[in-house]
Protein backbone atom coordinates (compact mmCIF):
# COMPACT_ATOMS: atom_id res chain seq x y z
CA UNK A 1 0.00 0.00 0.00
CA UNK A 2 1.59 3.45 -1.30
CA UNK A 3 1.08 7.02 -0.23
CA UNK A 4 -1.54 8.00 -2.81
CA UNK A 5 -3.48 4.59 -1.60
CA UNK A 6 -3.70 5.90 2.35
CA UNK A 7 -4.20 9.54 1.57
CA UNK A 8 -7.27 8.24 -0.90
CA UNK A 9 -8.23 6.13 2.02
CA UNK A 10 -8.45 8.88 4.38
CA UNK A 11 -10.01 11.44 2.37
CA UNK A 12 -12.89 9.32 1.19
CA UNK A 13 -13.45 8.32 5.22
CA UNK A 14 -13.11 11.71 5.71
CA UNK A 15 -15.57 12.58 2.46
CA UNK A 16 -18.28 9.50 4.02
CA UNK A 17 -18.23 10.18 7.51
CA UNK A 18 -18.95 14.12 6.83
CA UNK A 19 -21.72 12.62 4.61
CA UNK A 20 -23.20 10.72 7.39
CA UNK A 21 -22.92 13.71 9.60
CA UNK A 22 -24.92 16.09 7.42
CA UNK A 23 -28.29 13.43 7.89
CA UNK A 24 -26.87 12.74 12.12
CA UNK A 25 -26.60 16.02 13.48
CA UNK A 26 -29.46 18.04 14.69
CA UNK A 27 -28.19 21.66 13.86
CA UNK A 28 -28.47 23.22 10.58
CA UNK A 29 -25.04 25.54 10.87
CA UNK A 30 -22.98 21.87 11.92
CA UNK A 31 -24.65 20.20 8.94
CA UNK A 32 -23.28 22.79 6.34
CA UNK A 33 -20.20 23.00 8.15
CA UNK A 34 -19.98 19.13 7.60
CA UNK A 35 -21.18 19.77 4.07
CA UNK A 36 -18.19 22.06 4.08
CA UNK A 37 -15.84 19.04 4.58
CA UNK A 38 -17.45 16.57 2.73
CA UNK A 39 -17.09 18.74 -0.34
CA UNK A 40 -13.35 19.49 0.66
CA UNK A 41 -12.63 16.19 1.09
CA UNK A 42 -14.05 15.06 -2.73
CA UNK A 43 -11.94 18.19 -4.04
CA UNK A 44 -9.32 16.07 -2.41
CA UNK A 45 -9.70 13.35 -4.13
CA UNK A 46 -9.97 14.77 -7.62
CA UNK A 47 -6.66 16.75 -6.91
CA UNK A 48 -5.62 13.41 -5.86
CA UNK A 49 -6.76 11.39 -9.11
CA UNK A 50 -4.85 13.88 -11.29
CA UNK A 51 -8.02 16.35 -12.32
CA UNK A 52 -6.77 19.70 -11.37
CA UNK A 53 -9.79 21.39 -12.96
CA UNK A 54 -12.01 19.76 -11.36
CA UNK A 55 -10.67 19.88 -7.94
CA UNK A 56 -10.70 23.48 -8.04
CA UNK A 57 -14.33 23.63 -9.54
CA UNK A 58 -15.50 21.66 -6.56
CA UNK A 59 -13.74 24.03 -4.27
CA UNK A 60 -14.68 27.51 -5.79
CA UNK A 61 -18.44 25.59 -6.75
CA UNK A 62 -19.23 23.82 -4.06
CA UNK A 63 -17.26 25.13 -0.99
CA UNK A 64 -17.50 28.23 -1.69
CA UNK A 65 -20.47 28.86 -3.67
CA UNK A 66 -22.79 26.18 -2.54
CA UNK A 67 -21.87 26.44 1.25
CA UNK A 68 -22.17 30.03 1.03
CA UNK A 69 -25.50 29.81 -0.08
CA UNK A 70 -26.74 27.98 2.62
CA UNK A 71 -25.10 29.85 5.00
CA UNK A 72 -27.20 33.06 3.85
CA UNK A 73 -30.21 30.62 3.51
CA UNK A 74 -29.41 29.54 7.13
CA UNK A 75 -29.33 33.48 8.24
CA UNK A 76 -31.98 35.30 6.38
CA UNK A 77 -35.25 32.22 7.06
CA UNK A 78 -36.22 31.52 10.73
CA UNK A 79 -35.68 28.10 11.91
CA UNK A 80 -36.52 25.95 14.92
CA UNK A 81 -35.21 22.97 16.68
CA UNK A 82 -37.98 21.09 14.72
CA UNK A 83 -37.90 17.36 14.20
CA UNK A 84 -37.88 15.97 10.78
CA UNK A 85 -41.12 13.49 11.16
CA UNK A 86 -41.55 10.88 13.30
CA UNK A 87 -39.02 8.51 15.16
CA UNK A 88 -38.53 5.78 13.28
CA UNK A 89 -39.88 2.20 14.73
CA UNK A 90 -37.35 -0.38 15.33
CA UNK A 91 -38.03 -2.44 12.54
CA UNK A 92 -37.12 0.62 10.22
CA UNK A 93 -34.09 0.99 11.77
CA UNK A 94 -33.35 -2.86 11.09
CA UNK A 95 -34.49 -2.33 7.83
CA UNK A 96 -32.72 0.63 7.26
CA UNK A 97 -29.19 -1.08 8.72
CA UNK A 98 -29.61 -4.51 6.69
CA UNK A 99 -30.22 -2.22 3.69
CA UNK A 100 -27.12 0.13 4.30
CA UNK A 101 -24.93 -3.69 5.31
CA UNK A 102 -26.30 -5.28 1.94
CA UNK A 103 -25.10 -1.96 -0.65
CA UNK A 104 -22.16 -1.79 1.50
CA UNK A 105 -21.19 -5.70 0.62
CA UNK A 106 -22.27 -5.42 -2.89
CA UNK A 107 -19.71 -2.06 -3.39
CA UNK A 108 -16.97 -4.02 -1.63
CA UNK A 109 -17.36 -6.92 -3.68
CA UNK A 110 -17.47 -4.79 -6.88
CA UNK A 111 -14.29 -2.77 -6.01
CA UNK A 112 -11.85 -5.89 -5.13
CA UNK A 113 -13.29 -8.06 -7.62
CA UNK A 114 -12.40 -5.47 -10.54
CA UNK A 115 -9.12 -5.36 -12.59
CA UNK A 116 -7.70 -1.90 -12.24
CA UNK A 117 -5.61 -0.64 -15.90
CA UNK A 118 -2.02 -0.80 -15.91
CA UNK A 119 -1.65 2.51 -18.14
CA UNK A 120 -2.46 5.70 -16.59
CA UNK A 121 -5.65 7.24 -18.19
CA UNK A 122 -5.73 10.84 -20.23
CA UNK A 123 -6.81 13.57 -17.57
CA UNK A 124 -6.79 16.86 -18.94
CA UNK A 125 -4.87 19.64 -17.87
CA UNK A 126 -6.34 23.02 -17.40
CA UNK A 127 -4.03 24.11 -20.37
CA UNK A 128 -5.75 21.92 -23.07
CA UNK A 129 -9.40 22.39 -21.35
CA UNK A 130 -8.39 26.04 -21.98
CA UNK A 131 -6.84 25.40 -25.74
CA UNK A 132 -10.45 22.77 -26.72
CA UNK A 133 -12.65 25.36 -25.39
CA UNK A 134 -10.73 28.33 -27.54
CA UNK A 135 -10.08 26.15 -30.25
CA UNK A 136 -12.85 23.78 -30.86
CA UNK A 137 -15.55 24.75 -29.36
CA UNK A 138 -14.82 28.57 -29.04
CA UNK A 139 -18.50 29.38 -30.97
CA UNK A 140 -20.35 26.98 -27.95
CA UNK A 141 -17.84 29.09 -25.55
CA UNK A 142 -18.97 32.40 -26.86
CA UNK A 143 -22.66 31.25 -26.72
CA UNK A 144 -22.78 30.08 -23.17
CA UNK A 145 -21.42 33.35 -22.18
CA UNK A 146 -24.02 35.61 -24.18
CA UNK A 147 -26.81 32.72 -22.62
CA UNK A 148 -25.58 33.42 -19.14
CA UNK A 149 -24.81 37.22 -19.63
CA UNK A 150 -29.04 37.68 -20.91
CA UNK A 151 -29.85 35.67 -17.81
CA UNK A 152 -28.14 37.61 -15.36
CA UNK A 153 -29.45 40.93 -17.05
CA UNK A 154 -32.91 39.18 -16.99
CA UNK A 155 -32.46 38.97 -13.38
CA UNK A 156 -31.35 42.55 -12.59
CA UNK A 157 -34.33 42.85 -14.38
CA UNK A 158 -37.10 40.68 -12.87
CA UNK A 159 -35.65 41.69 -9.48
CA UNK A 160 -35.36 45.31 -9.82
CA UNK A 161 -38.34 47.54 -7.78
CA UNK A 162 -39.78 49.72 -10.04
CA UNK A 163 -39.29 53.82 -8.36
CA UNK A 164 -42.81 55.70 -8.51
Amino acid sequence: MNTQMIFFIILALIAIVCAVLIMALERISHRVVSMAFSFFAVAGLYFLLGAEFIGIIQVMVYVGAITILFVFGMMMTEHRNVGFGPDPRKGQQILGFLGAATLLGVLLYGIFSMDLPTEQPYVGTVEAIGLELYGHYFIAFLGSGFLLTSALIGAVVIARKEVE
